[in-house]
């Protein structure tokens, strides 16, 4: 029996265990997974494009376009385990993972991603759910770049679901603790859900943070995320963050460098739409911003793609992304790089969210010599341009 089977089946018993004399539900489970064989035109070991920006408050860590550019195998799976005693409402989640980044399995195992409990219906506040664990929290991305613009997980306790006017309020605190001779604090709130226009909804979350050592700093964030349905009347969906954040604080909403100076700032812009018209959809991105570090110098970061599908029947799509991103630290030289890759799609469906896919795909990245060896293989330190090819799996479930 593998590992994976192991650590589930093992789960799944210990959730069941705690609804003895309980009213259980059904087991859920949930999943995702990515990967597949690939090389470049030169035969050596497969090549990805990646723009790192450098800036230590990472406002645009790792610009890449992901299609037919993930150089690595990756899945999670999760179990949860729902029932009801006495009128509250208990779940208990386990979350595995694994991740390699290279083609093979690198023998590394499973880690826990998620380990928490949550209950709801107490008396004291009937509306409200609350936590306790190892959780990933409240996260919003772009998927075309797989880019969590909030990103609340760790190890906390909290409590969400507060009915405030037409939103719902949460806040949390969170604790990290694995490098002992830097722990830190964490507090996040959130207002989510709130009415702002038609078909529109505002989203505020809050952070502070500090390290809790000799020379760990505090910092603060603040992110709104506007989502938006049927863009003026049409298909289109649009989200939209504007974020800043200062000393340990990241502008994902979590813990960043916890001896970044207070006065240090980070500044960021994200447009993402999305749409489905007919065999036509896709995603695109633009981004804009800037980080300052110890020295109050700046790097000033930027993208801008999109992933675009065509139905050709039901099961077969061409699927296409495009994407240019650059980054210029305070004084240097402008770093680049270009992406482009066209795949083949079968799919359970012709829509642009339709998964799982299997794929094949052909893959070339540019990039001027400010931005350095981009894929990190040594065959390509003098190189400014590369192609790549495989086949890759993406499911979830």
């Amino acid at each position: 029996m593998t590992f994976l089977a192991r650590t589930l089946l093992s789960s799944a018993a210990l959730l069941g265990l705690g609804a003895v004399s309980m009213s259980a539900q059904a087991l859920d489970y949930s999943g995702y997974f990515r990967g597949g064989p690939g090389a470049t035109q030169s035969g050596t070991a497969r090549a990805c494009y990646h723009l790192n920006d450098g800036a230590g408050n990472g406002i645009a860590r790792g610009l890449n376009y992901r299609l037919g550019n993930e150089c690595d195998i990756y899945g999670e799976f999760q179990i949860d385990q729902k029932y009801v005693k006495d009128g509250i409402e208990y779940s208990g989640t386990i979350m595995v993972n694994h991740y390699s980044n290279q083609t093979d399995q690198n023998g590394s195992g499973f880690n826990f991603e998620q380990l928490y409990a949550e209950a709801k219906g107490f008396d004291v506040m009937p509306e409200a759910t609350f936590w306790v664990g190892k959780a990933r929290g409240r996260r919003g991305d772009v998927h075309i770049v797989d880019w969590f613009f909030t990103d609340m997980k760790g190890v906390g306790a909290g409590v969400k679901g507060i009915g405030v006017g037409s939103g719902k309020l949460g806040f949390a605190w969170y604790k990290t603790d694995g490098d002992q001779t830097k722990p830190g604090n964490r507090l996040n709130v959130e207002v989510l859900g709130l009415n702002s226009n038609e078909n529109g909804k505002a989203n505020l979350f809050f952070t502070a943070t500090k390290g809790q050592f000799n020379g760990g700093t505090g910092g603060f964030g603040a992110s709104l995320r506007h989502d938006q349905s049927k863009l003026f009347g049409t298909s289109l969906s649009n989200t939209l963050w504007l974020q800043v954040a200062t000393g340990s604080t990241s502008l994902e909403s979590n813990f960043g460098d916890l001896t970044r100076k207070a006065s240090a700032k980070s500044l960021r812009i994200v447009e993402s739409i999305n749409w489905q018209s007919g065999a036509f959809g896709g995603q695109a991105i633009a981004l804009l911003g800037s980080s300052e570090d110890n020295d109050g110098k700046k790097t000033t970061a930027s993208t801008l793609g999109g992933r675009v599908s065509y139905g050709l029947s039901k099961n077969f799509k061409m699927v296409a992304e495009a994407g240019v991103s650059q980054y210029k630290p305070e004084g240097g030289e402008t770093a680049r790089l270009t992406k482009v890759t066209l795949a083949p799609t079968l799919s359970i469906n012709s829509d642009f969210w339709s998964r799982p896919e299997l794929r094949l795909y052909v893959t070339h990245g540019q990039w001027n010599k400010a931005a350095g060896n981009v894929t990190g293989q040594a065959g390509f330190a003098d190189k400014t341009s590369g192609t790549s090819y495989g086949a890759q799996v993406e499911w979830w479930f």
